[in-house]
């Protein structure tokens, strides 16, 4: 009995002694209680530690090594508990040694790539910190893209790390990518054209982060700028995603920067209206603009124009010192009352379409008759 236990042990235990199974569990046991014991150091002692301090900089590092190192412990004690087994080298058509190598390979690359990003994330928060106590937006709205890019950079080190400790010639690598350039360039036409775009919207300073613009028929809030596109918060709530290459072709206005906003519209009284009501029409429209501390007073202008098909029409030419829409009309509202009130106090009608059919009547001449 005892004979076959042991003849089913060695066959499936690779011909492993015991006394490495027994290291291999006892390494992966004290692996396992010394990742509890660091995160535990790192969260109980290092951490309160940290927030006893006037600064922030220790806390966000120790945040950012916290999880890197739990999985370093991990990876490491993993690697030393197989290594205790001393596993051959193939069994059957797999390299174990290989296999081995590959995958710790990709969990140290991981890890690294883990820690790089966070200390990314630490740069980005002071970053935030600075911009937000300078005057102009535009370097808040370089931070994001500079940490976006940063990441990109760290991720494509780490998987050139990652090929290059597998084995695979980097050089030969980045020569064939430069055989294929071309195919790439013409496939990547329109992302080359995003990020041209980008560039411009930075340089040219068109809008920021939080103003009101329009592209097209696109309408609303900027709420994010991209490498390739920048989200617009519509006034339905709808997020819309533009293309960068759309600031480069397209008209951008931008209503955030508006210094006053703009009244314009023809008033057509009726035909009615006699000379001297006319003018004090015009005067009194020109003393509601003037009396009101809502308008500006630098530029505008009161005139009547023309006679119209169905009316004698005044031409109002106004700026009003809001530019936030809502107060914008509830400035128009009151404007408008205001001129409805003076037309009625003076007895002048507005006007509005109609036609006159005047009809004349003629008596048929008799012709003499011969006889």
């Amino acid at each position: 009995m005892l004979e076959n236990f042991a003849d089913l042990f060695d066959q499936y235990s690779l011909n492993i002694p015991v006394e490495c199974l027994i290291a291999f569990f006892l390494i992966v046991f004290l692996t396992l209680v010394l990742r509890k014991l660091t995160l535990h150091i790192f969260e109980k002692r290092l951490m309160r530690l940290a927030e006893k301090t006037k600064t922030e900089i220790d806390d966000l590092l120790v945040s950012a090594f916290k999880s890197p190192l739990g999985y370093l412990i991990l990876i490491v004690g993993s690697y030393s508990a197989i290594e205790s087994l001393h596993l051959p080298d193939t069994i059957g058509v797999f390299n174990i040694n290989g296999i081995v190598n590959w995958v710790f390979t990709v969990a140290f690359a991981f890890v690294a790539l883990l820690l790089l990003l966070n200390l990314i994330d630490v740069a980005a928060h002071y970053l935030y910190k600075v911009t937000r106590k300078t005057e102009t937006k535009l370097d808040e709205q370089l931070v994001p893209l500079l940490i976006k890019s940063l990441k990109v950079v760290a991720i494509v080190i780490a998987i050139l790390f990652l090929l290059n400790n597998l084995g695979l010639n980097i050089a030969s690598l980045l020569a064939g990518m430069g055989i294929g350039g071309l195919a790439l360039a013409l496939a990547a036409q329109e992302t080359v054209s995003n990020l041209f775009g980008s560039i411009t919207v930075f340089s040219d300073r068109s809008f920021h982060i939080g103003d009101w613009i329009r592209v097209d028929d696109v309408e609303g809030t900027v709420e994010d700028v991209g490498l390739r596109s920048t989200r617009i918060r519509r006034f339905d709530q709808a997020l819309v995603t533009v293309p960068n290459s759309r600031f480069i072709k397209s008209e951008i206005v931008n209503f955030t920067r508006m210094k006053k906003r703009r009244i314009k519209f023809n008033l057509g009284v009726s035909y009615g209206t006699s000379r001297k009501q006319m003018e004090e029409v015009v005067e009194g429209i020109k003393k509601i603009i003037k009396e009101s501390a809502s308008f500006d007073h630098t530029f505008y202008m009161v005139h009547f124009t023309e006679f119209g098909a169905y009316s004698l029409d005044i031409f109002i030419y106004c700026f009003t010192k809001t530019t936030v829409w809502d107060e914008y009309l509830a400035v128009r509202e009151g404007f408008n009352l205001e001129i409805m009130r003076l037309l009625e106090e003076m007895g002048v009608e507005i006007a509005f379409p109609t036609q006159t059919v005047y009809m004349e009547r003629t008596q048929a001449k008799s012709t003499p008759r011969v006889s």
